[in-house]
């Protein structure tokens, strides 16, 4: 039950959901800072100062993330033209979206596709993918206990459900100090049609945290796991799962565990540049 003095705060709630959830949902429209007040219900006065104390950035950073993020994932599972892509996020020009997305990725759009178009199985059956080297650790990790959200629909959406959880937590109090994210994952996205692809986005608790209203509890549990780190976007993470199943898993001797891959998000996306993000990919195994 939270303090009375907490309350008020609290009532943001559905609010800052609300503008998450049409910021996801209208990357392609201005979105300018009265537009999201206003989704909000909140005075432009005071909606700007609200909204970075509860997610740690400013609305216009979650929505310049967002719709690079996107693109970036577009350029690489899909064949759309670039400039199509950049009006489908939120980009009329050809130039600004080029402009801005070398800016934030460190090349351009055509580059960016054309160096990392995900791997096939036919890739890794021809040895290309193995021609990268990943270390890989065998690990014992303990049961983890997280607070968060169930998600269905396409992987690379979840940072949106990753962002309510944050917030979330913040305004009930429980988030930790220093926050670790974990990522749990039921499907393979390669065989499963993407509306039905399950998924948990969760805040590592201690044990006896008990999930506020809006959020669930789940135990990952613990055991033996291959651990490697992915260093770069999220829209590559792909490539390093071909890599860890199709060249690190057939000669390791291992087998794998029936419980889910995670992931566990060693830097946040709000201050790090993509190039720079860490992400550990945790495999079960016996």
């Amino acid at each position: 039950m939270p303090s009375a003095a907490k309350t008020p705060w609290i009532r943001y709630e559905q609010r800052i959901a609300a503008v998450m959830e049409y910021i996801h949902a209208n990357l392609h429209e201005s979105l300018s800072n009265d537009q999201l007040a206003d989704v909000a219900h909140l005075s432009p006065y005071h909606w700007h100062r609200i909204y970075r104390a509860i997610t740690g950035e400013s609305a216009a950073a979650t929505v310049k993330r967002s719709r690079l993020n996107k693109a970036a994932a577009d350029l690489i599972r899909t064949d759309k033209a670039i400039e199509a892509i950049g009006k489908s996020v939120g980009y009329p020009e050809v130039h600004s979206f080029t402009r801005t997305f070398k800016a934030y990725y460190g090349v351009a759009p055509g580059q960016f596709r054309q160096a990392n178009k995900m791997a096939t199985e036919q890739d890794i059956a021809s040895g290309n993918v193995a021609q990268k080297s990943y270390p890989v650790a065998v690990d014992t990790k303990p049961d983890m206990h997280l607070v968060g959200l169930w998600q269905e629909g396409d992987y690379m959406e979840i940072g949106q459900t990753f962002e309510k959880v944050m917030a979330l937590c913040q305004m009930n109090g429980i988030l930790p100090t220093d926050p670790l994210t974990v990522g749990v994952y039921y499907c393979d996205p390669d065989i499963t049609i993407t509306s039905y692809l399950r998924s948990f986005a969760g805040v590592v608790v201690d044990a006896a945290t008990a999930p506020p209203n809006g959020l669930e509890y789940i135990q990952y549990n613990g055991g033996n796991f291959a651990c490697m780190t992915h260093q770069g976007p999220y829209a590559l993470l792909n490539q390093s799962y071909h890599w860890l199943y199709g060249c690190w898993l057939p000669d390791s001797g291992y087998s794998v565990r029936d419980q889910p891959c995670c992931e566990v998000y060693l830097k946040t996306p709000v201050n790090t540049d993509p190039a720079d993000l860490l992400t550990q990919i945790c495999l079960p195994i016996e």
